[in-house]
């Protein structure tokens, strides 16, 4: 490696000859100041004053020589400064100018050196305009670094991210001295009526310190005061700006207007700022609600809280663990059947930074492809460099015709650099303008589920990071080459185009240096595209426990004031049933509290005759669906034992459950669980069980989930229920008949959330999808450029021994052994190039680790079928040099030595 004294001066501005120069300018301008003191004394004693008179007086008159030479000299130093910054300028302007005519006269090398770091340079930049806009850049909020998310955790009970109580906020709120504001919030779901249909909204429900908390206050109009978070207080609404443009067209008159929410009249108080997307983008309004200290149960907030100046993230999760701990000694009776001391459980809280919070699930995925993307531009850097040094060896006679004219071993060196940074440069600026289209493709995909995506964009980071990425690889694949010709020193040879064996072997050792690291990048890269391949297809097709495609689901939120009392809403749900079942196109239809994919409903458990969960690590989580007749049906998720659930079985008859395999096995074997008894830990009624059927992943398909209990609809009917129906395929036509049908049968009734389940699975898989895709598509350009820069080589190989391989053929070796003997150059390339990609995949896959379903980090298959494909590629580039070889003439060889 050159020592930096080497390349350090290469476009050092030419002043390191300020020393001398200033020592001259001071010589000189001593010997001007004594010629003027001495021509003044002359003048004085040709008056009549003596000499030592004459002196005196004329220093005098001078002035302060000090001062006039330090303004002398600073002027003088200006003067040369300027004129050496404009003979630099010229020179590199005179260098750029030079490298473009040369690039022009080679435009094969120029478009593929341009093109290949272009591709390099926009994948390196959009990747990182992700990373960038997702984990780097701050929230847009005053002081972002104090915001925190809370949950809180009681793994106990099979609750490792528990939400909290309306109880629960007003606690932590008093209770955590660290936080200087604490809010709480949820998303709800709410009917708004008037002129029109009615519509389902999403609006997110706030405690009174939500928006204090964010530090952001309205753009029009105002947020919310005290006395509208108390009890009793009338309802008022902060809209988002989305929807204050496309409901209201942006009238400012809004502001006082009533909206019918549910029936309940409520006023519209103010509008939020255009970049506040908190806790999404398409939130459409935020309800401010009362948070009741008396209200223990119904845990469905989520808890951020503002660190006060000085605190840390850890010492208010200390205080909100001890706040924990008082609540479940204040509530026993909530947690456990008899009373535990909370010290001797996992229950604490969990106080996360808001923005790792917003970006915990993607943060590994997008570092993964940062890396992968980063060895992409090595390996492209790879192969300029190879280019360039080929390119440098056919260049050696002009290179010493201008060494033998006068340039120095610096000035040549600049000057094969300034290439480089050129085709940096036009890469540069080609792979910026092909990264803002990928970073726009990025955020207009549709199935895009990552956080802060409405944030991403080609900023001044991206742009900062773009340029040095491309003045960096310049300088990489153009140093070793440039300081590599500029050390020439045999003239003779170089100017008759004869160049030693020696310098061949250097050149040749170097490429194959460079060709055996794009080998090593690309298994790397290869092999963690094909571990996530492995394991996505896995996913796809591993078994759910029932059959997304053809069903189409949607909810019906029925009148709130209407259906207060919940059992009157089980007979309006089967007259919506019974229409949509008659529906042409409709082949079976069925209600739930829930759809797959679509949120869940969880509880604690007890069995009949066991003994109730008493210490640490004893009960769990079960999923609790209330489902119509023919839900499973709908589903196709198997009966395994029993009985399906009747249009008998509803209030006032005997209360029943169907459990899944999941539930099942833990306490039985197979059918023995029918007949059995179990309740939920938040009702008192034992349910009888009267089926089992298959489990399913109902919202993550790499995750079995917890196990489920189905109780029957009409027992327990909600008024916000799911209708799940299987089509003939024309969902369009369904769709409209369904809105006719509920708009008859319930005029109030929007319908909401339309989707076919198996769009809902797909994008919940679609960050996975993304990562292998985009993994996969740079691993394949990777083993592109590798093929390419083995090809490169193994022509210069083959050029610099012609007159070798000619003489061989006319010796009488056959074509066929100087075929294998290039082949065997690249094999023993290739091989190398493996070796050092396999021990460096083996430590890069570590990180793949939480990425993978049911697929080995160091998955054999992947490792042996990628290494053996990229070796046959390594090979299959040296077969044309091969030919080549073989076709040597041994008369045209023997001649032009």
């Amino acid at each position: 490696m050159s020592s930096p004294k080497r390349w350090r001066p290469l476009f050092r501005l030419p002043l390191i000859g300020r020393r001398a120069l200033t020592h001259d300018l001071e010589h000189q301008l001593d010997d001007e100041l004594a010629f003027h003191i001495r021509m003044r004394e002359e003048r004085l004693t040709a008056l009549g004053l003596a000499p030592d008179e004459a002196r005196v007086d004329a220093i005098a008159r001078f002035g302060d020589q000090e001062r006039i030479r330090a303004e002398c000299l600073t002027i003088d130093q200006q003067y040369a400064r300027e004129l050496t910054m404009m003979d630099w300028l010229e020179s590199v302007g005179a260098d750029v100018r030079f490298a473009l005519r040369t690039l022009r006269r080679a435009p094969t090398f120029a478009v593929i050196a341009s093109l290949t770091l272009a591709l390099g340079i926009a994948a390196t930049t959009a990747i990182f305009s992700l990373v960038n806009g997702i984990l780097v850049r701050p929230l847009p909020y005053p002081h972002p670094e104090q915001l925190t998310r809370m949950y809180q955790s009681f793994p106990e009970k099979g609750l490792d991210r528990w939400v909290l109580s309306q109880q629960n906020v007003v606690l932590y709120k008093s209770g955590i001295r660290d936080f200087s504001h604490f809010a709480a919030y949820s998303p709800q779901g709410v009917t708004l009526t008037g002129d029109g249909a009615p519509e389902r909204l999403s609006p997110v429900i706030v405690s009174g310190d939500f928006f204090a908390t964010l530090g952001v206050p309205a753009a029009i109009g105002r947020t919310v005061t005290d006395a509208e978070v108390t009890k009793g207080s009338a309802p008022v609404a902060i809209l988002g700006y989305g929807f204050w443009q496309s409901h209201f067209g942006g009238s400012a008159s809004i502001i006082g207007k009533m909206l019918d929410l549910d029936g309940t009249p409520t006023r519209v108080v103010g509008v939020m700022p255009k970049d506040f997307s908190f806790p999404s983008p398409d939130v459409p309004m935020y309800l401010p609600f009362f948070a009741d200290p008396a209200r223990r149960f119904g845990w469905y907030l989520v808890g951020i809280g503002r660190l006060a100046p000085g605190a840390t993230v850890a010492h208010a999760e200390r205080q909100a663990t001890a706040t924990m701990w008082q609540w479940a000694r204040d509530n026993p009776d909530e947690l456990w059947a008899r009373p535990i001391p909370p010290e001797s459980t996992r229950m604490h809280a969990i106080v996360t930074p808001l923005q790792a919070a917003l970006t915990g699930n993607v943060t590994r995925p997008l570092l993964v492809l940062q890396a992968a993307v980063l060895l992409l531009l090595l390996i492209g850097i790879a192969n300029i460099a190879t280019l360039v040094s080929s390119r440098a060896a056919a260049r050696t006679p002009e290179i010493a015709l201008r060494t033998a004219l006068g340039a120095s071993a610096r000035r040549v060196a600049r000057q094969l650099i300034t290439e480089s940074l050129v085709v940096a440069a036009i890469g540069g600026g080609v792979g910026i303008a092909f990264a803002a289209v990928a970073v726009r493709w990025f955020t207009s995909w549709s199935d895009n589920a990552l956080p802060r995506i409405r944030e991403v964009g080609v900023d001044w980071r991206v742009l900062t990071f773009a340029l040095v990425v491309s003045v960096g690889s310049g300088v990489l694949f153009g140093l070793a080459p440039a300081l590599r010709m500029a050390r020439r020193r045999r003239l003779a040879d170089d100017l008759t185009g004869t160049q030693k064996a020696s310098a061949r072997s250097a050149t040749r050792r170097l490429n194959n240096a460079m060709i055996v690291t794009q080998i090593a990048l690309s298994l790397v890269l290869l092999v963690s595209a094909g571990l996530l391949v492995k394991s996505f297809r896995r996913l796809m097709t591993t078994d759910l426990g029932f059959e997304p495609r053809g069903v189409l689901s949607m909810s019906v939120p029925l009148p709130m004031k209407k259906y207060m009392d919940r059992q009157a809403a089980a007979p309006a749900v089967q007259a919506i049933l019974d229409r949509v079942r008659r529906m042409p196109g409709v082949r079976a239809a069925a209600a739930a509290t829930n759809v797959p994919y679509s949120g869940v409903n969880t509880d604690g458990f007890l069995v009949e005759g066991r003994e109730p969960p008493s210490t640490a690590g004893a009960e769990t989580q079960v999923v609790q669906l209330a489902v119509s007749p023919g839900y499973f049906g709908v589903l196709q998720i198997p009966m395994r034992y029993g009985r399906d659930i009747a249009p008998s079985d509803r209030a006032g008859g005997l209360p029943v459950v169907i459990v899944d395999d999941a539930f099942a096995k833990r306490f039985w074997s197979g059918p023995d669980a029918i007949g059995h008894r179990m309740r939920f830990t938040g009702d008192t009624t034992w349910r009888t069980i009267i089926g089992v059927v298959g489990s399913v992943r109902d919202q993550d398909a790499a995750e079995e989930g917890l196990p489920h209990a189905y109780t029957p609809f009409a027992e327990e009917p909600s008024e916000r229920p799911a209708l799940a129906m299987t089509t003939n395929g024309d969902i369009a036509s369904v769709l409209s008949e369904v809105r006719r049908a509920v708009a008859e049968l319930e005029p109030g009734a929007p319908i909401a959330n339309v989707r076919v389940l198996s769009d809902a699975v797909s994008q919940a898989l679609s960050n996975r999808r993304m990562t292998e895709l985009l993994l996969t598509g740079f691993a394949l350009l990777a083993l592109l450029l590798a093929a390419v820069g083995i090809y490169g080589v193994m022509i210069l190989y083959v050029t610099n021994r012609t007159r070798e391989f000619g003489i061989r053929i006319a010796v009488g070796a056959e074509p066929s052994r100087v075929v294998r003997l290039v082949l065997r150059e690249g094999l023993v390339l290739g091989v190398a190039g493996v070796a050092a990609g396999v021990a460096g995949a083996l430590i890069a896959t570590r990180w793949l680790g939480s990425l993978l379903y049911e697929v080995s980090p160091t998955d054999p298959v992947v490792f042996i079928g990628l290494a053996i494909v990229l070796l046959a590629v390594a090979v299959g580039s040296c077969y044309r040099p091969a030919r080549r070889a073989a076709a040597s003439d041994p008369m045209i060889a023997l001649r032009g030595d």
